[in-house]
């Protein structure tokens, strides 16, 4: 039985600026979220300029249109983009789409520009890549988009309530092994978005538990996402005016004020987020950058 590609574009995605500033230096970003955490980092990348990121750094978050958000299957989509990375990786998709009647020059003109090919066999090729469950414009963009020291890492939840100790402390093993970088917020990205907008050490001192626990309420919301809400308006989406009234202006604030919390050592039992260290490496200069390709 065929594998199935997770990696899925459900909308155009942006190759405009593909060819352009290279080198690139790109960080790419396997996240568990498809909507909060998705448009927090497609909103950083358009304002890297305000944050000081230089514009040859991309941040590249990676597609997918299912729900698998368990942190394995968060680790697993990044390592399903490292197997189409490398040399050889789309060659064994296309041969796998060969052996369905189509030649090389056909699936390489329609990755290129689909509308460059007669719509008949179009529409006739769509549905093998439907059965197959490729997006092969979309793997084709990610086989071709590389820098130079490019970065690679995954931003997960610690969320006690789905996820246990031990399921995370496999998932950080297997990052330091392959090289990985591991952003965890214990308990939610909503906390490091909270942090934007709240000094929560002092704001929340008597409820850091109930932070900790992070419970549905009355509200039908987990009770950082009821905390953030209040600050922000913000629901799952977030909204371009909410971005940049309450988090493009104090990404710094949030920086300062996760270091008073957790580090990432003691993350998965203690609130807190490292997610700072994502913003640091973005902002090291070309040469320091070297670095930082891989952690420690």
């Amino acid at each position: 039985m065929n594998p199935n590609y997770r990696l899925h574009c459900n909308k155009l995605f942006d190759r405009a600026n593909e060819g352009s500033l290279l080198p690139k230096h790109v960080v790419f970003l396997s996240v568990e979220g498809t909507k909060t955490e998705v448009q927090y980092f497609d909103l950083i990348q358009k304002h890297r300029a305000e944050m000081k990121i230089d514009a040859i750094v991309q941040v590249e978050v990676l597609r997918r249109t299912d729900t698998k958000s368990d942190p394995e299957s968060v680790l697993e989509l990044l390592d399903e983009y490292m197997a189409i990375r490398e040399d050889g990786g789309l060659e064994k998709v296309l041969a796998r789409l060969e052996l369905r009647s189509f030649d090389r020059a056909f699936i390489e003109a329609y990755s290129n520009d689909k509308k460059s090919v007669p719509p008949a066999d179009r529409k006739k090729f769509e549905s093998v890549l439907n059965d197959e469950s490729v997006d092969l414009q979309y793997l084709h963009f990610l086989n071709k988009y590389k820098g130079e020291n490019d970065v690679f890492g995954i931003v997960i939840d610690r969320d006690a309530k789905s996820h246990t100790a031990a399921q995370m402390r496999r998932v950080q093993s297997s990052c330091r092994e392959k090289g990985y970088h591991c952003f965890i917020t214990n308990p939610c990205f909503e906390f490091w978005l909270l942090l934007h907008v709240s000094d929560v050490s002092t704001e929340y001192a008597d409820h850091l538990e109930e932070i900790k626990e992070n419970r549905i309420g009355a509200g039908k919301r987990p009770y950082v996402a009821e905390l953030l809400h209040n600050k922000t308006g913000q629901n799952k989406h977030i909204k371009v005016k909410t971005f940049t009234e309450h988090y493009l202006p104090n990404v710094d604030l949030a920086i300062e004020r996760a270091e008073g919390f957790a580090k990432e050592e003691n993350l998965i039992d203690e609130i807190g987020s490292n997610l700072g260290e994502l913003f640091g490496l973005l902002r090291k200069p070309r040469l320091a950058r070297d670095e930082l390709a891989q952690p420690e």
